[in-house]
């Protein structure tokens, strides 16, 4: 009887301590597949047209890479309107391990207003690490409204590096600040509300435009520039200007060719590797003039070394 009660001891320890490894390995693989899980977020309501719409993300955590970045990442986007139903998407790569880098895609919503129309501004950006450093960042911006009724897209994603800047009031034109190779311009895109579509506002092959004021603090004690009185080919007598530590200098305007791609409106492929097919762009040729004022002398700088003499940014 004793031998009897002293097995089924033994047998209860053997089953209690079988059971607690159980638990202890089952533990961490639980807790490691609910890292790889996707989480849902949304965005809104936002009334567009009349209709209230929500943007909503389906995210998964990024790859920490060499830099140990966190966080989420976007890998799927839908516009619903307010019955759930799904009027626009697009999808983002899941990233696989790739040694040494980590990428996230983000998505933001915003209700642009204008002077006619109302529309919901979506920016996509797209934070890879390591990265080298740029004087702007490169992101994505496409504007979307109601037209007979339906949540339409005026444009493709259109590729910026730069940002779209705020209107003080109510306007039909976006402006966008954008990379220029040395300085910063202005480049603003009308919206036609009626029939859903952009433009750029200013209708030339190359354009003179407004500019962001530069930091340019850090120059040299005395310096000169060649100053042009025009934008032409070959500046043949520049005028050679002294610009010394004190000297008041003013960016006036840039000229430059301005390249405008508005992309495809009917979206995107589908493959999520490839997410921007349909993208559009706004981008700005090397060759560049840039017009300053140096101490109330006016004209037009365009070479590299006149740049650099300004202490302007450059480009890595």
């Amino acid at each position: 009887m004793k031998r009897l009660v002293v097995l089924i001891a033994i047998a209860a320890a053997i089953a209690f301590f079988w059971e607690s490894g159980r638990n202890k390995v089952q533990t961490p693989i639980a807790t490691e597949s609910a890292k790889t899980e996707s989480t849902g977020r949304r965005l809104g309501p936002f009334v567009i047209g009349g209709s209230e719409y929500r943007v909503v993300l389906e995210e998964k955590p990024r790859l920490p890479g060499s830099t140990q970045e966190t966080g989420n990442t976007v890998v799927k986007m839908e516009i619903q309107d307010s019955m759930g139903n799904v009027a626009y998407e697009r999808t983002f790569p899941v990233q696989t391990e790739l040694e040494g880098f980590s990428d996230a895609w983000s998505v933001t919503a915003t209700v642009l207003a204008g002077r006619t129309g109302t529309g919901l501004m979506i920016n996509y950006a797209l934070d890879s690490e390591p990265s080298a450093p740029t004087p702007e960042n490169d992101s994505w911006w496409q504007l979307f409204g109601v037209i007979d009724g339906k949540l339409k897209a005026f444009s493709g994603p259109i590729s910026v590096q730069g940002d779209l800047l705020p209107n003080d009031s109510a306007s039909d034109v976006l402006r966008f600040k954008v990379w220029a190779h040395h300085y910063r311009i202005m480049f603003p895109v009308s919206v036609n509300w009626a029939e859903g579509k952009l433009a750029p506002a200013m209708r030339c092959d190359s354009c003179e435009y407004d500019v962001l004021p530069e930091d340019l603090s850090d120059r040299d004690d005395l310096t000169f520039v060649r100053l042009c009185p025009t934008v032409q080919g070959e500046c043949a007598n520049p005028q050679r200007t002294l610009v010394n530590k004190d000297s008041v200098i003013e960016l006036v305007a840039g000229h430059a060719a301005v390249q405008w791609n508005e992309g495809s409106a009917s979206g995107p492929s589908g493959d999520p590797n490839h997410p921007m097919t349909n993208e559009g762009t706004i981008a700005v040729p090397e060759q560049v003039w840039l017009k300053v004022r140096i101490d109330g002398k006016e004209g037009w700088l365009h070479e590299e070394e006149d740049f650099t003499a300004l202490r302007l940014p450059f480009e890595q």
